[in-house]
């Protein structure tokens, strides 16, 4: 009799606590915004080779923009023609840095004992920045980027190592106030050994989770010391939709003048690397020094050319004198 009295008792507590934790699981299903997933068809395609956005053409600037924190490090975005990856590329420069205030993924970054490279960062109530380049889903016609497999290529500055926040770039889905959904996060990390992306285009992708209500594709340019070099490049953004038609999976189409005619170069070579530092006037007076060392040197072969005749002429005489 007891046993059952004990038996009932705690079949009564499984129950009770399954209650709550239904009804724990059904606040935070509430309290989860989802976004239902539609798409403008006359923006997508069943073709997969061209890329959505590669920034070949002069519309890129309608579907890639700065976040709202950019300005804190004077993050700019233009093209890349000197160390493009195929056409042109796109390149995000910073003229500051900043060391105040944490970074999005600041609490990621730990040091060989597992201990936090910036204390604080794991903070309830810690406030952070989000400074970067970002895809809004409204620019492709899309009410979410939830379940779409976002891929890319891109490289590194060539001084990002330990100018970035863990000589790092972060790319990931989050929503309009850049919560980021960290099953998504990529990090991109400052590699010239095993991975080379610093003098080489590395392809890289983000499979954003389903029903994460995610409206943004961020590139986190996480700037600690002003960078002599871009912070990332980034080039042939393709976008494959969660959905198909006729059995066939939906990308968007290319929106900027994809030109598929260039030919990639994945390899960039050093000296293209290096950022040119002369002007056109200095680069016209290269020139002209350049055609006036020439023209000493011209005087320099005349020298030793009667230098050499005379040298003959006075052996010729001398040998001559011998027979007389």
């Amino acid at each position: 009799m007891i046993l059952k009295r004990i038996m009932c008792a705690a079949a009564a507590a499984v129950t009770a606590f399954s209650c709550l934790t239904f009804n724990a699981f059904a606040e935070e299903s509430e309290e989860k915004k989802e976004i239902p997933f539609t798409a403008d068809k006359t923006m997508t395609t069943t073709e997969s080779s061209e890329p959505a956005v590669s920034f070949d053409g002069d519309d890129w600037n309608k579907y890639v923009h700065l976040t709202p924190d950019s300005e804190k490090i004077g993050l700019k975005i233009s093209i890349d023609k000197t160390t493009y990856y195929q056409g042109f590329s796109l390149k995000a420069t910073a003229s500051a840095s900043q060391r105040d205030e944490f970074f999005l993924h600041a609490a990621t970054v730990k040091d060989a004992d597992n201990n936090l490279v910036f204390p604080g960062s794991d903070a309830e109530d810690a406030k952070f920045i989000c400074p970067g380049v970002e895809l809004r889903c409204e620019d492709f016609g899309l009410s979410c980027f939830d379940g779409c497999f976002v891929s890319f290529v891109y490289r590194l500055g060539a001084d990002a190592e330990g100018k970035l926040m863990d000589s790092s770039v972060y790319a990931f889905a989050t929503d309009e106030n850049y919560a980021g959904a960290n099953s998504s996060l990529v990090t991109l990390k400052y590699d010239v050994l095993m991975n080379n992306n610093v003098s080489q285009y590395r392809s890289e992708s983000i499979s954003v989770p389903a029903n994460s209500a995610s409206t943004r594709i961020v590139f986190e340019t996480p700037v600690l010391d002003k960078m002599d070099s871009e912070a990332v490049c980034l080039d042939n953004i393709s976008i494959m939709l969660p959905i198909e038609e006729e059995g066939k999976s939906l990308y968007i189409k290319s929106l900027d003048d994809y030109n598929a005619g260039a030919k990639p170069q994945e390899t960039i070579e050093e000296i293209q690397i290096k950022e040119k530092k002369e002007s056109t006037v200095e680069i016209a007076d290269a020139k002209e020094k350049q055609e006036g060392g020439n023209g000493f040197i011209v005087v320099i072969i005349i020298i030793v050319v009667v230098i050499a005749g005379g040298v003959g002429a006075f052996f010729f005489i001398k040998k001559k004198k011998q027979y007389y």
